[in-house]
């Protein structure tokens, strides 16, 4: 055999066996550990829960996906941090809002908001400013693993889509701390940078709370981004979240890397420090002036932006499942348009999305027929 012979099966034994092994860890890790337990919980239509709280926790991938975020929270080294983000979990109120408790506490929130130029009355009206104040339990308007993970034609919109959404963000994000110790050499701040992972949607259970028709409510912009996220930072502050946590958290929707790009995270700050009543640059959540975040700019903020992008998939898969789905119920299980646009499919299509997930499906549906892979999935978890 030749030397050019030799490199060249040297090359094809190579190739042959990274192929096999990258084979073998794709198969061990295709879905993590609390996916592979989780069993599909088969019904009838008419047996589907029209409480979506109860949907969310007859769920087994749900529910791991819950306490797969728990488990992390664990993780967590300074123990008053934990304490602060389990609390946070656990009991999803918001508790800013006991300073604009009254008939004008939206009024004035509003008014200050306006002062800094931080709210558009065209897109968000004063009365939307805060979503109606529900209770469940005692423990803020829906558990936080009932959540679905963003509006509803967004990202992961079924009953506990909100674990599935974080559960998967916190996988990137630690994925992220792993490649800057094991390629640069250092260690980013892994308390700062999981504990805003954990916490940067932790205002979605009070925005998107569920409707009687089974859709969730509507959200409205603060600051130029929906909400949730402002409200988010706003509660981090009100339960005394360390700074650099608060400003990390900030930084999920974008990244402070230019001027611009930190002019808005600065905005939501601003925005979050007026629904917490504080001084953002008092208590080093900005610089002196009011104007940057402090300075130099920490990589755990960059970190949790990178971390939050499960949507960029997500969002066009949730779409393409839930057209895939009212075609299944009006060809297959005999929808009319009456019960396509209401509560009937809304129910179908939550109850798929929490026993299977959007994104199983998603992958799915590029195996085959669309229409078929979706007729198969529905029968997987539809009787």
């Amino acid at each position: 055999m030749s030397n050019e012979q030799t490199v060249s099966q040297s090359r094809r034994n190579f190739l042959k066996i990274s192929a096999l092994t990258a084979g073998a860890v794709l198969a061990g890790s295709a879905l993590p550990s609390f996916a592979k337990t989780a069993k599909i919980r088969k019904l009838a239509l008419k047996d589907i829960p029209s409480d979506n709280i109860a949907m969310a926790k007859s769920s087994e991938l749900v529910q791991n996906a819950y306490a797969y975020l728990l488990s992390k929270i664990d993780t967590l080294k300074d123990s008053s941090l934990k304490a602060r983000v389990r609390g946070l979990y656990e009991d999803t109120t918001p508790t800013f809002m006991k300073k604009w408790e009254g008939a004008d506490g939206a009024a004035e929130a509003y008014k200050q908001l306006q002062a800094q130029n931080l709210i558009d009355p065209s897109k968000t009206p004063v009365e939307k400013l805060f979503p109606v104040l529900k209770q469940h339990e005692g423990k803020g308007p829906q558990p936080f693993w009932s959540a679905p993970g963003s509006g509803f034609a967004s990202h992961h919109p079924y009953p506990g889509g909100l674990a599935t959404h974080c559960a998967a963000n916190v996988e990137i994000t630690l994925g992220l701390l792993k490649t800057y110790h094991d390629v640069m050499g250092y260690d980013p701040d892994y308390d700062t940078a999981l504990a805003g992972q954990l916490l940067h949607d932790l205002a979605k259970p009070w925005v998107f709370q569920w409707q009687a028709d089974g859709s969730s409510l509507k959200e409205f912009t603060i600051a130029g981004t929906g909400a949730h996220h402002i409200f988010s930072v706003a509660e981090s502050i009100a339960r005394g979240l360390p700074a650099k946590e608060i400003v990390a958290q900030a930084c999920a929707h974008d990244h402070p890397g230019t001027p611009d790009d930190e002019k808005q995270v600065v905005g939501w700050i601003r925005a979050a420090s007026v629904f917490a009543g504080v001084d953002p640059a008092a208590i080093g959540l900005l610089s002196s002036d009011g104007e940057h975040l402090p300075i130099p700019l920490a990589q755990e903020g960059f970190i949790v932006h990178l971390g939050d992008h499960d949507w960029v998939l997500s969002s066009p898969a949730a779409s393409a499942c839930v057209n895939a789905i009212k075609e299944v119920a009006q060809k297959d299980l005999g929808f009319n348009q009456k019960q396509l646009e209401g509560a009937e499919f809304n129910a179908l299509r939550n109850y798929v999305g929490s026993q299977y997930s959007f994104m199983r499906l998603h992958h799915e549906l590029s195996a085959g027929d669309p229409h078929e892979m979706a007729l198969k999935a529905v029968r997987r978890v539809i009787a």
